[in-house]
């Protein structure tokens, strides 16, 4: 029985390994950040390729939004949570099960790993049949496991795991010990009546709350000593076909867990682990929305929004937000301002809401209408090395030519910084020749640089300036014309010559 994806719908996942290696745009971005954060979440580090694979169908991009909705009633995200954990629970049981070198019990505890497995996918349907659903895709998940259940040969496997199980209770056998030998015989009831009853039965008065049950993981653990073992292998010389049919039933049935259920489980792992990033930010306030998409209209609207990372990082706490607009034929935001005044963490913003709003995901924002690029494509700052054989400059300048031979108008290009290492007249005539390029192609672009007059070349760019408040930074972007002082202020901090700077060694 097929169980449909979740992440991909009917049609299932792209076929090839494509969009499993870490984008290029994800270091800069620091996205690789929120990925490993977000894997972790979710208790499996493979979860990281799904994040590399963003979406341009806006019906997909809705389809996964729609489950993200649905999760976010506590019923059906418990159903979820329950479900993974006992998918977890049946794969650490079986990696301890194959640790067992004695196949009788192995077998058994085998027996109970399967009617335990059996048992939590039947809850799962019956759970997913009860909560409110409205998601296509988990409404498919539902009735996908349900049919699965139902299935021939579901049934049967489960209906014959608990024949097994019961042939093995019914199993009885005589232990006498003398001295150091053990006899294991048939039982004898006539002989020996079995005292057992009437031994609880006098103890009924004393008993106590039962014992907390032990880790789920617990009876395959259990190993068997020399003694144990060679008692329980005369037992099944006594019963030989039941021991027989427990062994071949395993046997045969070594993978008894369908690969639709283990790709479920992953993909729920997905929604789960990313809300779970989610959480301690939204506790702290922050928002978070389902942004509206679009592979046609590149205007964007974005209220509220901040850097996902670092709101992390800060565990929501003093994280400033913005808002980011372009409007009608408006591409281009030119970011200026003082340094550390936010305006990298808005371009990582910039960057990182279009890559999560492509995965289908909620982003970090109040209210978000955005463009679902064909690709990212970052040019940020990099470190001189002492293998380099280019000048910072060429460096810089060979980077921009192989960003720009790779976009398109679909494309979402972030600049950060760049040439910063030459003269304020060349930075002039190398970003006019880069700003005619990029409004040629049309591509939504965010460029964070000192250059601030940029803004002034094209119809297609708006200034963007990030605020102080005497001299403290606000943290704060806001559009407005530049005040053309962005590079001469990077100048007097870069040489310590701006007021507070002089004012605080004056006081020392």
């Amino acid at each position: 029985m097929a169980i449909r994806s979740i992440l991909y719908g009917a049609a299932g996942p792209p076929a090839g390994p494509a969009g499993t290696a870490e984008p290029g745009h994800f270091r800069d971005l620091n996205l690789d950040q929120v990925v490993r954060e977000a894997a972790r979440a979710g208790g499996v580090p493979d979860l990281a390729a799904h994040y590399h694979r963003p979406l341009r169908d806006p019906d997909l991009v809705a389809f996964r939004q729609r489950i993200f909705h649905d999760l976010e009633d506590p019923a059906v995200r418990e159903a979820a949570v329950r479900f993974t954990a006992a998918m977890e629970r049946t794969r650490r049981r079986l990696a301890a099960l194959e640790r067992r070198k004695h196949p009788p019990q192995a077998h058994r505890w085998f027996l109970e790993i399967a009617l335990d497995h059996t048992a939590a996918v039947i809850a799962f349907a019956e759970e997913l049949g009860s909560v409110p659903l409205t998601a296509p895709g988990l409404l498919a998940l539902r009735d996908d496991v349900t049919a699965h259940t139902r299935s021939a040969a579901f049934t049967g496997f489960r209906e014959r795991a608990a024949w097994l199980r019961d042939r093995l209770g019914d199993v009885r056998y005589d232990l006498f010990l003398r001295g150091d030998q053990i006899t294991v015989a048939p039982p004898d009831p006539d002989a020996r009546p079995d005292f057992a009853e009437r031994v609880l039965a006098t103890f009924e008065r004393f008993r106590q709350d039962p014992a907390p049950a032990p880790r789920d993981d617990a009876p395959p653990e259990l190993g068997l000593d020399d003694v144990e073992a060679a008692v329980l292998d005369f037992v099944a010389e006594l019963h030989p076909r039941v021991f027989r049919d427990v062994a071949a039933f395993c046997e045969s049935n070594g993978g008894f867990v369908a690969d639709g259920l283990l790709r479920a489980e992953h993909e729920l792992r997905f929604y789960l682990g990313y809300l779970a990033y989610l959480a301690p930010l939204r506790e702290a306030g922050l928002p978070v929305c389902l942004p509206a998409v679009s592979a046609t209209d590149r205007t964007m609207a974005a209220r509220d929004v901040y850097d996902l990372a670092l709101a992390a990082k800060l565990g929501g706490v003093g994280v400033v937000t913005n808002d980011i607009v372009l409007e009608g034929d408006e591409r281009v935001l030119v970011v200026s301002g003082p340094n550390q005044g936010g305006k990298t963490t808005l371009s990582r913003t910039f960057g990182q809401l279009h890559h999560l709003a492509a995965l289908g995901c909620p982003v970090p924002g109040r209210e978000v209408r955005i463009f679902l690029p064909d690709r990212i494509l970052t040019h940020y700052e990099r470190a001189e090395g002492p293998d380099d054989l280019a000048s910072k400059l060429e460096e810089e300048l060979l980077r921009m030519r192989a960003l720009l031979d790779r976009a398109t108008p679909d494309s979402v290009i972030v600049l950060n910084e760049i040439f910063t290492s030459t003269t304020a007249g060349d930075a002039w005539t190398l970003g006019e020749t880069v700003l005619a390029e990029i409004t040629r192609l049309d591509a939504p672009c965010m460029w964070v640089g000192f250059i601030d007059e940029l803004s002034l070349l094209s119809p297609k760019a708006v200034s963007m300036v990030a605020t102080v408040a005497g001299e403290e930074r606000t943290y704060r972007i806001v559009r407005r014309p530049a005040d053309g002082r962005a590079h001469a202020r990077a100048i007097a901090e870069r040489h310590g010559l701006t007021y507070a700077q002089i004012i605080d060694r004056a006081r020392r």
